[in-house]
């Protein structure tokens, strides 16, 4: 999870001259070597971009493209064309703009796998087949430990203690947060907003399970998140009463596919869960999820490839 250069010229070069390139700011130089630490970084980067598959696939005008996002971005940040310094950690992806998801993967080497990846989510649950994936069990008791607003979700913290199970498998849920609209489809259909309930097993692998909500009566678990939600770029601890409990679905079964995180950087492999009997959620709390997250924050579905996805009857409990 990675982030070309053309030849210019205004008219025939002198005998036994170089044509220069210019690199961004500070002067000319022909020496890649005397180029700046930053532009040499930057244009590493650019070259890297132009072998990976995904761009090569894109043609010469998409060639061209990426080698004028660092640029772009660079510009709408006003860094005045120079990439920020540690960029891996404070690039600001989004959802729309030079950062939105068509340009993830090359906003940093550390985002390949959102343009690389082979089993990416959110995908359009279709063409799915009947099977079993064992118990499903939610042992969830626990207050969440902090709500976080970091501008593009709410995100709700846990502690040890709230418990997903599938089969003899055991995850601890570590956060909660909401995307609206829905970022899985089924069947070609979107619903109003999705919730993420992320899990980490001892073995740091990640299971999500994903709630889907369509528009009707409100939701009283929404409302909750909405009502202890901080202002953006801050956070709250302790007294948010969001007891984990809240979250548990009563049934219906699951569709269960392996994916990935649906945000930079896009990790793999995520066993992923979306229970398949929605939810409801009024229109005013989808109006104040849009507004908390500075409009929608939702992925568009990745292609599904030979995955299997399997529609489970599964108990719950």
């Amino acid at each position: 999870m990675k982030m070309g250069s053309e030849d210019s010229s205004d008219g025939p070069a002198k005998a036994g001259a170089q044509a220069a390139l210019p690199l961004g700011p500070g002067p000319r130089r022909n020496d890649p070597r005397e180029r700046p630490l930053w532009a040499r970084e930057w244009w590493r980067e650019v070259f890297r971009a132009m072998a990976r598959p995904a761009v090569r696939r894109m043609g010469m005008a998409g060639k061209m493209l990426v080698s004028l996002l660092p640029a772009m971005l660079a510009a709408a940040s006003g860094g005045g064309g120079r990439p920020a310094e540690g960029a891996g950690d404070a690039v600001d992806w989004g959802y729309e703009g030079p950062g939105g998801p068509e340009n993830w993967a090359f906003l940093s080497a550390e985002f390949a796998l959102c343009g690389d990846g082979r089993q990416q989510s959110p995908v359009d649950i279709t063409g799915y087949e009947k099977g079993d994936v064992g118990s499903i069990r939610f042992s969830y008791s626990g207050d969440a430990t902090a709500v976080r607003n970091d501008g593009k979700f709410v995100h709700v913290d846990y502690g040890p203690g709230n418990t997903f199970s599938v089969g003899r498998r055991a995850f601890e849920l570590r956060s909660a947060h909401l995307h609206s609209p829905s970022e899985h489809r089924i069947d070609g259909a979107s619903y109003a907003a999705e919730m993420h309930l992320v899990h980490e097993g001892a073995d740091g692998d990640l299971a999500v399970v994903g709630l889907l909500f369509r528009l009707g009566e409100p939701s009283p678990v929404v409302q909750r998140v909405l009502d202890a939600a901080p202002a953006a770029g801050a956070a709250a601890a302790g007294g948010v009463g969001l007891n984990a409990g809240l979250y548990a679905p009563g049934g219906g079964g699951c569709y269960r596919y392996d994916g990935s995180k649906t945000t930079p950087p896009c990790d793999e492999p995520v066993d992923w869960y979306v229970m398949r009997e929605p939810k409801t959620i009024s229109v005013e709390q989808v109006d104040g999820l849009l507004a908390l997250s500075g409009g929608p924050n939702n992925r568009p579905v990745q292609p599904k490839g030979g995955r299997r996805i399997i529609a489970c009857e599964g108990a719950m409990a």
